[in-house]
Parts: structure tokens; C-alpha cells; sequence
């Protein structure tokens, strides 16, 4: 990895027990998912337990997620999440991982323009969904099989076009740090239509004084002339297109 850490640096860790009462072999939490993943007699599973975050994240966003209150969801007792997750950060790491369970990547066709745009779009629409991944670092969370498998596919849509590694990372944190940004952004106008019953344009000419006074003011001249030559686009999706179209050309120098 690029600073020099490996990737199990970034991997959670709990202790197994032994009957010595004393810890042994460092058990990650995807170690603990698989051995959870075989029949069981109880109602609580990895799972249902990342299922019940997002719920709580989604609807509240991530700060409202903590183990008691994903427990009380399941109408379980605190301590038992503690047998599948080890902390709230084990817990999060649970809950992207998850998320990333519905994320495909479409075949690779050859043109990279093509296939990236489309890759772009889905995480923009699984981060719209689910807008508190947008301040996860991928590069952090642990290497859960749902997010090892999207990366190794969002990997091979750059490989063969004669990149070293490090500008594979670049081509892809470029795209990932656009795409979260622009569905953060999205999401934050949403909240805002809600919270205010205004549209972004109705929001803009309840300030319509104080931004002809700004321009008429002469102090302003770049401002004055976005302000008045803009198209003011109100459909988010026809923003995101053209300045995905503009990020992409910035890679284009990357391929050969």
C-alpha cells in the first residue's frame, strides 16, 4: 500500500479465549463472520446486525448508530453484538461491507471511458442511497469479502492500459473521492428541500437583493459573471453527467 502499511494493518482484530484465561491468536472480524455464516440457533447473525445500522444510518446518519441502539432494533440485548462485533467501529465496518454486497460492476468492454462512466454511476447511486459511505475511508475499513471483491473488479477495469499500480489508485481515488463528493453534495440539497420546502432556485431568489446588490456592487467581477451566465441546472443528474465527462477527460492522459 502506498504508505508503507500492509493490508492487514487495516484489518480489525479481536483475542481468541483460552481455557488459561489468557488471549492467543488474533481473530479478525471477517474470521468471525465466516464461522457465523453455518446454521444457527439464534436470532442474531452478522447480518442482521450490519442490516439494522444501515437502517439506523440511513435514516439518522452514522453518528446515530452505536451498539445499544442497533441492539435495541433487534430487540436483543447489548452484549450480544459483542459475540459477533467487537467495538462500533467493527460494527461500521460491518455495515459498508454490507452495502457493498448489491454493488456490480458491468463486464469490462474494452473502452475505458465507457466502462469507468458506468462503474461511476453505480457508486454514485449505491452512495446517493446510503449517503453516510461517503465519509468512510476505504483504505481504513478491513477487507471484507463484498468490498475485496468490488475493488478487485473496479481494478481490472484500469488494468492492461499500461499504469503502474500507483496510477491505478489514482485513476480510481480520483473517480471514488468525485463520485462521493458530487452524492454527498446531492444528498445534503435533499435534506435541505425538506428542511426548507425550497428548491435550490427558490432558495436563490429569496436572496435575489442581496445578490443583485453584490453584483451592482462591481467587487465581485468572477462572481457577478457566474452568477449571471450560469444556467442554474436543476437536474442533479445532468450536473453530475458533465462533470463526470470533465474528470474523465483529466484521466484520459493515464491510458494508453
Amino acid at each position: 500500500m502506498r504508505d508503507g502499511s500492509s493490508p492487514l494493518a487495516c484489518t480489525s482484530y479481536s483475542y481468541e479465549y483460552d481455557v488459561r484465561n489468557r488471549y492467543t491468536v488474533p481473530v479478525s472480524l471477517w474470521e468471525r463472520v465466516e464461522e457465523s455464516n453455518g446454521p444457527s440457533r439464534v436470532a442474531l447473525s452478522p447480518m442482521r446486525i450490519a442490516l439494522a445500522g444501515i437502517q439506523i444510518a440511513d435514516a439518522n446518519g452514522l453518528d446515530a448508530v452505536s451498539m445499544r441502539r442497533v441492539a435495541s432494533k433487534l430487540n436483543a440485548g447489548t452484549m450480544s453484538l459483542y459475540r459477533y462485533v467487537a467495538s462500533r467501529d467493527e460494527l461500521v465496518e460491518l455495515m459498508v461491507d454490507q452495502v457493498y454486497s448489491t454493488f456490480t460492476v458491468a463486464p469490462r468492454t474494452g473502452d475505458w471511458r465507457h466502462d469507468l462512466a458506468e462503474a461511476a454511476r453505480r457508486i454514485h447511486d449505491i452512495t446517493l442511497e446510503h449517503p453516510w459511505l461517503a465519509g468512510q475511508s476505504v483504505a481504513r475499513l478491513g477487507l471484507g469479502p463484498n468490498l475485496l471483491r468490488a475493488l478487485e473488479s473496479m481494478l481490472a477495469l484500469v488494468d492492461g492500459y499500461g499504469m503502474s499500480a500507483d496510477q491505478m489508485l489514482d485513476v480510481l481515488g480520483s473517480l471514488q473521492a468525485f463520485v462521493q463528493g458530487h452524492a454527498w453534495q446531492e444528498a445534503i440539497e435533499r435534506n435541505a428541500i425538506r428542511a426548507t420546502d425550497l428548491t435550490h432556485s427558490e432558495a436563490n431568489q429569496q436572496q435575489e437583493a442581496r445578490i443583485r446588490a453584490i453584483i451592482e456592487s462591481g467587487r465581485y467581477p468572477q462572481f457577478a459573471r457566474v452568477v449571471t451566465e450560469s444556467t442554474d441546472e436543476s437536474d442533479p443528474s445532468l450536473v453530475f453527467e458533465r462533470r463526470l465527462s470533465n474528470l474523465l477527460d483529466g484521466l484520459s492522459s493515464t491510458f494508453h
